[in-house]
């Protein structure tokens, strides 16, 4: 039972036409790329980077900054005790062949930056995308380490999950998963497309574009072919894809680079100095092209195109409604010190008048608040289910609770939010007080009481399946990564890297040189 919760334009001498890879298969779309004083060249890292990175930084997180897996004045009890597994402190850049653990099932484009593939892992059977990108191209390589290294950084529902690189001579590979609906511009090609739809997928673009721009993040390419359906029989969550020249941006800095599709670009690019309100424009165009089938601002050349966008004018259908007409005039606003917040969209007459809000699901609450203190143990497999696992949430109960949870939209649910909302729905659980501090203490990873979608889908989702035998099987098909019917230390450590022998250690007390399946079975609690 739920409740309501509010919440092709010719070449000219400058610029040239690419195409950008996405995980669908409307790959060829033209894109302005012009990499002058390009803040992704100079701020890419190199694989070697990457890898220093990755190893240097802290993977299991230390409750208390004075305990020590090496510290021989803490007993094993005390020590695991501070610790915790979270998916980030899984490998993500391995220097293998990926077909040694996936099976290539169809092409599904091709760009000029490399292919897409459709994949098959060999031992979990699961279906994931891959963008494979040539080493020989220097650009795309960096371009590839930095789309992974940002979307690492992303944890949001309507976000592409991108999982891991395998490198070799040639090639990155990076592993995506695979989303299996129709694209935006496809469905929008299909047939007429209401202002109520629209602001269903609106709603949930501006919450994503909102999100990353608290991380610090321009996304740079917003347009239809980069937002997917998560199901194809299913066209209610949408998915934001291509992180490919997506950028960090630091507060009142600016960015020059003229990138993405001009139909999209914001008039600011043109003067190569904007900032992250040219993803709110592209956001206004993607509206206004889901209306009118078409965009609003054309061009024989690319200089008319060029003035149309600067110029601002448009004009909407006669049949389109005043809070409609108004929320473009303030998304498409030229000056970009004007122009409206992803988060202040939200707030404009035109969702309110749709009801666009989000379904509190009270039996998510109460699994959410069911969660308690977890071993090592347990907190790995609730990472390996939430960061491998696929369709982890089919209802979409928990998509909607945790999005009505946020109340103030920043990707994050506070412990001041979770308490306002149970009291604001009048959830009657006892000691939901004491609940509450228990589960942000044993689940929040950075002690700032706040919980990540990650760490929700592991308390709400996660832990309900990790009794079942399917769910059991495949976390031991992900860490047994020779499949022997048995993984060892070796195999631990492709998971976690070298650096976690220690943990190794801890979960497996017997010292024993490997576990076997049924070992790992009996490992759960019964």
């Amino acid at each position: 039972m739920g409740s309501s919760c509010k919440s092709k334009p010719q070449r000219n001498n400058h610029i040239h036409y690419n195409t950008q890879l996405c995980t669908f298969a409307q790959l060829e779309k033209p894109i302005v790329q012009q990499y002058s004083e390009d803040e992704i060249v100079q701020g890419s890292i190199s694989s070697c980077d990457y890898e220093k990175e990755r190893s240097d930084s802290k993977s299991i997180v230390l409750r208390s900054p004075d305990v020590s897996l090496n510290s021989p004045t803490q007993n094993d009890s005390a020590v695991i005790s501070r610790l915790h597994i979270t998916s980030d402190d899984f490998v993500k850049l391995r220097n293998q062949n990926y077909l040694d653990y996936y099976s290539n099932e169809k092409l599904l484009g091709v760009g000029s930056y490399g292919k897409v593939y459709l994949l098959r892992n060999k031992f979990t059977n699961q279906l994931r995308a891959m963008k494979q990108l040539k080493k020989k191209q220097s650009l795309t390589s960096r371009k590839s380490l930095r789309e992974m290294e940002i979307l690492e950084q992303l944890d949001h529902p309507f976000i592409i999950k991108a999982l891991e690189v395998y490198q070799d001579e040639q090639n990155y590979n990076m592993i995506i998963e695979f989303i299996s609906g129709i694209d935006l511009q496809e469905d929008i090609s299909n047939g007429k497309f209401p202002e109520e739809k629209a602001a269903k997928i609106m709603n949930q673009l501006l919450l994503t574009i909102g999100y990353i721009h608290h991380q610090g993040v321009v996304h740079r390419d917003i347009k239809p072919e980069n937002i997917l359906y998560q199901y194809n029989n299913c066209y209610e969550w949408i998915k934001l894809i291509d992180f490919g020249i997506s950028t960090k941006i630091k507060k009142n800095k600016k960015l020059s680079s003229q990138l993405g599709s001009m139909y999209f670009m914001a008039p600011e690019i043109f003067q190569k100095d904007y900032g992250k309100q040219i993803d709110v424009w592209a956001c206004g165009v993607t509206l206004f092209y889901m209306i009118h089938k078409r965009y609003p601002f054309m061009g024989k050349t690319d200089q008319e195109m060029r003035n149309a966008i600067t110029n601002g004018h448009f004009i909407t259908d006669q049949d389109i409604s005043p809070e409609l007409k108004s929320l473009l005039s303030k998304m498409l606003q030229v000056n970009p010190n004007k122009r409206i917040t992803a988060q202040q969209a939200l707030q404009e007459d035109w969702f309110a008048k749709f009801n666009q809000g989000f379904q509190l699901n009270q039996s998510v609450i109460q699994k959410l608040l069911n969660y308690h203190s977890t071993s090592l143990f347990e907190e790995l497999i609730f990472s390996l289910i939430t960061y491998y696992g696929q369709n982890s949430d089919d209802s979409g109960q928990a998509i909607q609770t945790f999005l009505c949870l946020d109340r103030d939209q920043d990707g994050l649910i506070s412990k001041q939010e979770l308490k306002q909302t149970i009291k604001n729905y009048n959830i009657n659980i006892e000691n939901q007080s004491k609940l509450i501090d228990i589960l942000f203490s044993s689940l929040n990873k950075s002690q700032d009481d706040t919980l990540t979608y990650k760490e929700f889908l592991a308390a709400s989702v996660a832990s309900e399946k990790i009794q079942t035998r399917k769910c059991q099987k495949l976390c031991f098909q992900l860490i047994d990564a020779d499949q022997d019917g048995k993984f060892s230390e070796s195999d631990f450590c492709r998971l976690m890297g070298r650096k976690q022998i220690n943990l190794w250690h801890l979960l497996n007390p017997t010292d024993k040189s490997y576990i076997t399946e049924e070992e790992f079975y009996g490992m759960f609690k019964q």
